[in-house]
C-alpha cells in the first residue's frame, strides 16, 4: 500500500510516530507501508472549539425536514447522516450579532465590554422521508485542525399526514427564567417524544447575547438550547433538573415576541451594552424621518440596502432571532409572520408585539405613558411609549396577508386552526394593559394662566407631520404623554372578528408568565407561558379571599388615574380582569392555586413563583390538556388540572 503525505503537518506527525529518518523538510515523501501495520495519525484538539448545540428540526414537509446545528468555528465537511442516507450539502452562515458583555455569565469567562463571539449556523435537509416513520440521525463538523465533532443520535420525521394523532407542546417565555428546565424535563417525562413545539415568543431575554442561547451559566436561568435540549447540568453542574430532550426530535414553530427584538444598534459607542441596546428601540417611521436629515452623509450613493440597514439600526430589528431559526417565507413579512400546514393543524404565526416600558408617570424617565422631562426637545432620546413594532390593523400588509391565508384550501380544510401571537391580546396579566392600540401622542403646552393645550397625534406618523407640525412645537411643550384608548384595540376590532368569522380554534399567546384561558364564540384563547416566574393575575374573586387589583407596583400611575384631575382615564386602563371584559374559563379538573394557598377559592388562572405549568395540544382527542407540578419538590406529581375540546 502506498500512502502519500501532501500535508507537511501530517508528515511531521508521521515522522514522530514511526521514526522515519528519510523524512526531510519541504519535501513530499512517498513511503511504502506494510498492509498489516495500522497507522493512527493523532489530531490535536483545539479546546476552544465546540458544538454550541445539538441539532434541531425546522421546516418539515411531507417528505423532508431541515436539520440545524451551531458551532463556534466555521469548519468544513459538515455532514448530516440519517437513516441509510447522508448529505454534505450543508449551508453555513456566520451569525453577525452574537455578542457578550459585562452582564453575560459563562463559566470561566468575563467581558469588560461588548465582545463579538464566533457562532456558525449549519443547515442541511433530510430528504426522501416517509410520513409516520422516524429515522435516526446525527450531524458532524470538522474544525480547521482536522478534528471531527459528532453529535449524539436522535430521531427525525417529516411533517405528519392528515389524520395522524399528534401531541404538540404549547409554550413560551423561556427567557432565562426560573423553573423552565424543570418544566421541559417534566414535559418529556410525562409525554415522551413530541410531534412539534409551538413557541409563542420570548425565547431569551436579550437576543444578541450568545450565551442566553447556548451556554449561560447562571443559577436557575438557563440558555435556550440547554433547556430545550436537556443539557443544563452541563453548564450548571449539580442543578437538580437538566431540561428536556425536545428540539432534537420535534420541529419548532415560533413567533416574535418583544424579547426577540433588539433596539438601536450602537456597538461602536463606548457606553453601549446589550441590555441598553435591547431597551432602546424607536419606531421605524421615526428612523425614516431621521434618515432624511443625514442621508447625504451616511448614504451618498443612495443605495437602497444601506438605507434599509441604517433605518433598522436606528430603530429595531429581529436579525439574531431570524438568523437562528428557519420558518416559512410565504408573505411580504418574510419569516416575521408565516403560515403552514402540519398534519391536521394549520399554524399561523403573527407578529403582534410591542416594546415593554415601565408604568411610572413621574417624568423622571421614559415610560409607557410619558417621556422624560429632561429630553422633551431631543426626540433622539425618546421612547415613544409602548409603540407597536409592526402593524396588523385592517390597513396593514400583515392583515392583508392574514386574509389571503384564510382563503387557501390548506387553511379551510384543516381540522384545527391555531394562531400564535405573543402579546396582550387577552387575559388577566399585568401586560394586557394598555390594550393593543396605536399610541396617541399628546403634546402638552401650558399658558401663563396654567391652562393646558393638548395636541394629539396617532402613530404611525408621516415624515411631513413630524417635520412640519411636531418638530416646531417641541421648544414650547411641557410634557409628552401617551394614551392607549381601549376603544381602539387593534386586536379586538380587527383581528378577533376575522379569526372568529373564519373558524380559528385556538389563539396561543405568551408574555404574562401565567396560565389563563377564555372563549369567544368558537375561538379559544390560551396563555400557558412559563408559570413559575409570574407577574401576577389581576383578579378579584367573589368571596374576597383572593384580591389582586392593582396591575403595577408603580403607584404614581394609579394615584393619577384616581385623582380629581387625572391625566389618564381609568376606563382605558382597567385595574383588574380582562381589559375587554372577556370571561375567563375555570380549570375543569381542579384549581392549582389551591396548592399555593388552601384557602383560595376556585380561581380561573395559575400565577405562581413556585408552581410550573405546561400545555399539550392533542389532535387525537381534539383537546388541550394543561398540567401542573411543584419544581421545589423533586418527587412532585405532574397532575392534569384542565382539559378543553377545540370546537
Amino acid at each position: 500500500m502506498k500512502t502519500l503525505f501532501p500535508n507537511m503537518r501530517l508528515l511531521g506527525i508521521f515522522c514522530l510516530v514511526v521514526g522515519l529518518s528519510a523524512c526531510e523538510d519541504e519535501k513530499i515523501v512517498e513511503v511504502e507501508v506494510p498492509v498489516d501495520v495500522p497507522i493512527e495519525v493523532p489530531v490535536t484538539v483545539n479546546a476552544e472549539h465546540a458544538m454550541l448545540s445539538d441539532p434541531f428540526l425546522q421546516l418539515p414537509t411531507e417528505n423532508s425536514v431541515s436539520v440545524v446545528w451551531f458551532t463556534n468555528f466555521e469548519g468544513s465537511e459538515h455532514t448530516l447522516n440519517y437513516g441509510d442516507s447522508s448529505t454534505t450539502e450543508v449551508t453555513t452562515i456566520a451569525l453577525e450579532r452574537m455578542m457578550e458583555d459585562s452582564s453575560s455569565q459563562q463559566f470561566g469567562k468575563t467581558y469588560d465590554a461588548v465582545s463579538y463571539r464566533s457562532v456558525y449556523r449549519h443547515e442541511a435537509i433530510a430528504e426522501g422521508l416517509t410520513q409516520g416513520e422516524r429515522v435516526d440521525y446525527s450531524v458532524s463538523s470538522k474544525d480547521e485542525d482536522g478534528f471531527v465533532f459528532t453529535s449524539d443520535t436522535f430521531t427525525l420525521a417529516p411533517a405528519p399526514a392528515q389524520g395522524a394523532p399528534l401531541k404538540i407542546l404549547l409554550t413560551s417565555d423561556l427567557q432565562s427564567k426560573k423553573n423552565v428546565v424543570a418544566n421541559y424535563q417534566k414535559v418529556v417525562e410525562t409525554v415522551g417524544i413530541l410531534d412539534a413545539v409551538l413557541f409563542a415568543g420570548d425565547f431569551v431575554n436579550v437576543p444578541d447575547r450568545a450565551s442566553e442561547w447556548f451556554d449561560q451559566a447562571k443559577n436557575n436561568a438557563p440558555g435556550f438550547f440547554p433547556a430545550l435540549q436537556g443539557h443544563y447540568q452541563k453548564y450548571l453542574p449539580g442543578f437538580p433538573y437538566n431540561g428536556g430532550e425536545i428540539l432534537q426530535h420535534s420541529p419548532l414553530f415560533g413567533t416574535i415576541g418583544n424579547h426577540e427584538v433588539m433596539g438601536r444598534f450602537r456597538s461602536t459607542e463606548d457606553d453601549y451594552s446589550l441590555n441598553g441596546g435591547f431597551n432602546d428601540p424607536q419606531p421605524a417611521w421615526y428612523a425614516e424621518v431621521a434618515y432624511e436629515q443625514v442621508k447625504a452623509e451616511v448614504n451618498p450613493s443612495d443605495d437602497a440596502q444601506v438605507k434599509a440597514q441604517w433605518i433598522a439600526d436606528q430603530s429595531h430589528n429581529q436579525q439574531s432571532f431570524l438568523d437562528i431559526f428557519s420558518f416559512p417565507d410565504d408573505g411580504q413579512g418574510g419569516e416575521e409572520y408565516y403560515a403552514t400546514a402540519f398534519g391536521d393543524v394549520f399554524i399561523i404565526s403573527m407578529n403582534v408585539s410591542r416594546i415593554w416600558r415601565s408604568w411610572s408617570v413621574s417624568g423622571a424617565n421614559k415610560s409607557k405613558f410619558v417621556e422624560s422631562l429632561t429630553t422633551l426637545e431631543d426626540p433622539s432620546k425618546w421612547g415613544f411609549g409602548e409603540f407597536l413594532f409592526e402593524r396588523f390593523d385592517k390597513d396593514s400588509d400583515q392583515y392583508a396577508w392574514l386574509e389571503s391565508v384564510m382563503q387557501t384550501d390548506a387553511f379551510k380544510n384543516a381540522k384545527y386552526k391555531v394562531v400564535m401571537a405573543h402579546q396582550g391580546v387577552f387575559g388577566l396579566g399585568d401586560n394586557t394593559v394598555p390594550v393593543l392600540s396605536q399610541p396617541v401622542m399628546q403634546l402638552v403646552e401650558v399658558n401663563n394662566q396654567g391652562q393646558e393645550t393638548i395636541t394629539e397625534f396617532t402613530f404611525p406618523l408621516s415624515a411631513s407631520t413630524w417635520t412640519d407640525t411636531i418638530q416646531p412645537m417641541l421648544s414650547n411643550i411641557s410634557e409628552v404623554r401617551y394614551q392607549y384608548p381601549r376603544a381602539d384595540d387593534v386586536w379586538l376590532n380587527d383581528i378577533e372578528p376575522l379569526l372568529v368569522e373564519n373558524g380559528v380554534n385556538l389563539v396561543h399567546i405568551g408574555h404574562s408568565h401565567l396560565w389563563n384561558r377564555a372563549q369567544v364564540e368558537g375561538l379559544h384563547y390560551l396563555e400557558s407561558s412559563n408559570v413559575g416566574n409570574s407577574y401576577g393575575a389581576y383578579f378579584v374573586d367573589n368571596t374576597g379571599v383572593y384580591t389582586n387589583n392593582v396591575r403595577s407596583s408603580y403607584a404614581d400611575f394609579w394615584d393619577d388615574v384616581n385623582s380629581q384631575n387625572p391625566r389618564w382615564a381609568i376606563d382605558d386602563y382597567p385595574p383588574n380582569g380582562d381589559p375587554q371584559g372577556r370571561v375567563m374559563s375555570y380549570p375543569t379538573v381542579f384549581s392549582p392555586m389551591d396548592m399555593e394557598n388552601e384557602d383560595y377559592p376556585n380561581l380561573p388562572f395559575v400565577t405562581s413563583n413556585t408552581l410550573s405549568v405546561f400545555s399539550i395540544l392533542d389532535t387525537g382527542t381534539g383537546s388541550v390538556q394543561s398540567y401542573v407540578f411543584d419544581p421545589t419538590n423533586l418527587n412532585s406529581e405532574v397532575q392534569l388540572f384542565d382539559e378543553f375540546e377545540l370546537d
